[in-house]
């Protein structure tokens, strides 16, 4: 039987030190630690906007422990599965003894090897290995000879107990973890990848510079459910008949009212469901919570009796404690918010979920946030003062509220409709998208306009023309396409059954009908898929392919036109590409409702609570527009909680939001936006450690291959490169330098 730790209040806790564990073997379900008011917290008061010193997070039951691993930094390690430095930049993925079954060990290292590949650019021409790299120096760590970190490695699932969130949590705890100065990094994953998918960014600084990292995959992590197999990934990889693996499976997929998944493959066969899009649980809406418990959920194995807690002795006039301590063994928490530094940090949704949980966290768990590219809609509704914030980038003209108050998903279904054209001459977009907009009267150009046109109405959109080259590289991975499909079937909380304006997923080759996955390639899909499809060898499909077959969408004339406005609609709640057309009636008019619903149950408010934070987010960025994302974020936090908010914005010119495209499509013109989120976590450390001043916001010029200026300072700073916010335009530098 798994132990579950209840914590019990004692006196009072301004010490920090007053809680206790006390110890039961009460079976394997999981509780969720539920918080009275505000925590004590000396530590914090000066920046908490709510704290309380006289009460103190209690629990009914901790969370269960799925598994527990030591590695001993040589032949296994935390950070590099034992590969070190050198070995994650090989080429060659490790491979498995038997690759259709992989052992778990097998998984993990493959899993870490890939995740590195899939978010750090590691030539160390530009930077790896010296500038970032497990090996590489921060501010407060020193450098290795390869990297390794030996310590702890503990699994559980956050769950409601119907077995069908299951997020995965991860808390690594290295061996050089200093408990005489106690930090905590938690780290969601970027994108929709699994609970490994932060380390080589946010886990890379954390464990470098001693403290426990707390990862959570928040629901949308590579949990593939293969109908054709009817197997499914458990919390280590390993894979297992869905019905066998019940309420342990990483995800499983359902069915409907209308359609169960048997009579769903009995017509379209060899589909897979994921997890961020299928689990029908909308995981964006619980993306601040799921931070929230991984880090109660470190805070629970750093009070382990085998890590820092420590036994208490009760005393004769505490009989309510001794009472409820009968047979019971307690524990006394050393390490508690109190006396232990917490930042949540992340890249991408992981970004956006460190803000959403600093937001929601009125127990003021969180210390510091630092995250870059945020993938966060804004909500700007609740203030009506924020709707007159103008953005103004140097002479260029002003963006008004109008223009960039919109979601995510309306901006990145835009660009699905019109990128394909606007890439058509690069040779990585389509030129029967072009055509095939011009006959349904979405585009006026001819022929050779035609790219010309679809670009301009993506830059008169509110997208920075400086992102305009890398949205080909974005466009060629299929980026729009598969964002667009699989948050649309998340926040409409929609079913794999449901086949969402005629897509689903399957493995295929060229324009063949979707096929079964061997075992192999489905072993395969924990370790490399970044979650969201295309990815891994499971496309995204047309249904309506080679004669309701289905064919990879990318393989339909015209990359599936019809799709692309299915899905546009969503986000328009028209017949048409804009908010202007025809409203929808019937089905459609409902599944717009449930989209909407869903992306309003994410909306970010732009209260920090007090907590200094960090945003830093490349100018390029062609996924999470600047207009779109940061900068609205960031003006909205100034209009609502005024000139002595602690947030800081930096904006890094020549820098975009996937480090590894640089790599892999031998881009020149761009830095390494982890190389100032590494920066950024620096000047958060120094200043939660030793009160030291945050930069102020800035732009950074960068110079690709020359010049990699690093953060500066108030006093250093030049006045040309400062972001300001007054009488409600944010001004952001245009100049050359800047």
């Amino acid at each position: 039987m798994l132990v579950l730790l209840v914590i019990t209040l004692l006196a009072s806790c301004d010490d920090g030190k007053g809680l206790i564990f006390g110890i039961m073997a009460v079976g394997a379900a999981s509780g969720l630690w539920q918080a009275t008011d505000d925590k004590p917290d000396d530590k914090k008061s000066d920046t908490a906007s709510n704290s309380n010193p006289n009460t103190s997070p209690t629990a009914s039951a901790d969370f269960a422990i799925h598994s527990s691993q030591t590695y001993d930094g040589t032949s296994d390690d935390l950070l590099t599965a034992g590969l070190g430095q050198s070995g994650l930049s090989n080429t060659t993925t490790p491979t498995a003894t038997d690759p259709s079954n992989p052992t778990a060990p097998e998984i993990r290292k493959a899993t870490i090897f890939n995740q590195y590949k899939a978010l750090q650019d590691m030539r160390p021409s530009l930077g790896y290995g010296t500038l970032y790299g497990p090996a590489a120096p921060t501010k407060f760590a020193t450098s290795s000879s390869d990297g390794k970190i030996a310590g702890k490695e503990y699994l559980a699932y956050a769950d409601d107990g119907s077995g069908n969130q299951n997020v995965t949590m991860m808390v690594q705890l290295p061996d050089n973890f200093d408990s005489e100065n106690p930090c905590i990094v938690a780290a969601p994953s970027p994108g929709s990848r699994g609970v490994y998918g932060a380390i080589s960014t946010v886990g890379e600084w954390g464990l470098k510079n001693h403290c426990a990292v707390a990862y959570t995959d928040k629901g949308t992590g590579s949990g593939v459910h293969d109908l054709t197999t009817g197997t499914v990934n458990l919390i280590d990889g390993t894979r297992k008949i869905a019905t066998d693996a019940g309420k342990q499976a990483n995800f499983r997929a359902q069915g409907t009212a209308e359609l169960d998944l048997s009579s769903y493959s009995s017509t379209y066969p060899d589909r897979i469901a994921q997890k961020h899009a299928h689990s029908q649980q909308n995981p964006e809406a619980n993306w601040g919570k799921n931070v929230l418990d991984t880090i109660q959920f470190a805070f629970q194995i750093l009070n382990l009796e085998e890590n820092f807690g420590k036994k208490s002795t009760q005393t004769e006039n505490d009989d309510q404690a001794a009472a409820s301590a009968k047979n019971q063994t307690t524990i006394t928490a050393t390490l508690t918010p109190a006396n232990t530094i917490v930042i949540a940090a992340g890249i991408s949704s992981g970004g956006a979920a460190a803000l959403r949980a600093a937001e929601q966290d009125s127990n003021n768990w969180i210390d510091g946030v630092v995250v870059a590219a945020p993938l966060i809609n804004v909500n700007f509704s609740k203030f009506r003062d924020a709707q007159g914030i103008t953005i103004q980038q140097g002479n260029k003209p002003p963006l008004s509220y109008q223009n960039y108050n919109k979601s995510l998903f309306d901006v990145i279904t835009y660009y699905n409709v019109f990128q394909p054209c606007a890439s058509a001459n690069t040779a990585m977009g389509l030129s029967e998208r072009c055509k095939a907009l011009r006959n349904a009267g979405w585009l006026s150009s001819n022929t050779l306009s035609e790219q010309v046109e679809a670009q301009k109405r993506l830059n008169d959109y509110g997208i920075l023309e400086s992102s305009n080259a890398i949205a080909h590289y974005y466009e060629s991975a299929s980026i729009y396409a598969g964002f667009a499909y699989g948050y649309a079937s998340a926040y409409g909380r929609f079913s794999v059954v449901d086949n969402l304006c005629g897509y689903s997923y399957a493995y295929t080759q060229g324009n063949k009908s979707p096929s079964a996955k061997i075992l192999a390639d489905l072993a395969d899909d924990f370790q490399s898929s970044s979650g969201m499809p295309p990815s891994s060898e499971t496309q995204l499909i047309n249904n309506n392919g080679n004669q309701d077959k289905g064919i990879n969408f990318h393989q339909s004339q015209d990359g599936y036109l019809a799709g692309a406005l299915c899905l546009r609609q969503l986000a328009t709640g028209t017949t048409g590409i804009t908010n202007t057309s025809v409203p929808l009636t019937g089905n459609q008019s409902k599944y717009y409702q449930r989209v909407q619903q869903g992306i309003n149950e994410t909306l970010a408010s732009g209260d920090l609570r007090g907590k200094p934070a960090i945003i830093v987010h490349g100018r390029d960025d062609a996924l999470a527009p600047v207009n779109f994302t940061s900068r609205a974020y960031y003006g909205l936090n100034q209009q609502t909680q005024g000139a002595n908010s602690p947030l800081v914005y930096i904006e890094v010119k020549n820098a975009h939001h996937f480090d590894a495209f640089n790599e892999q499509y031998h881009i020149d013109t761009q830095i390494s936006l982890y190389y100032y989120l590494s920066q950024s976590l620096d000047q958060m450390y120094d200043h939660l450690k030793k009160k030291t001043a945050l930069p102020p916001s800035q732009v950074i010029p960068t110079q690709p291959t020359a010049s990699l200026p690093a953060i500066a300072s108030k006093e250093n700073i030049k006045e040309t490169c400062l972001i300001t916010f007054d009488n409600r335009v944010l001004d952001i530098p245009d100049d050359e330098k800047c």
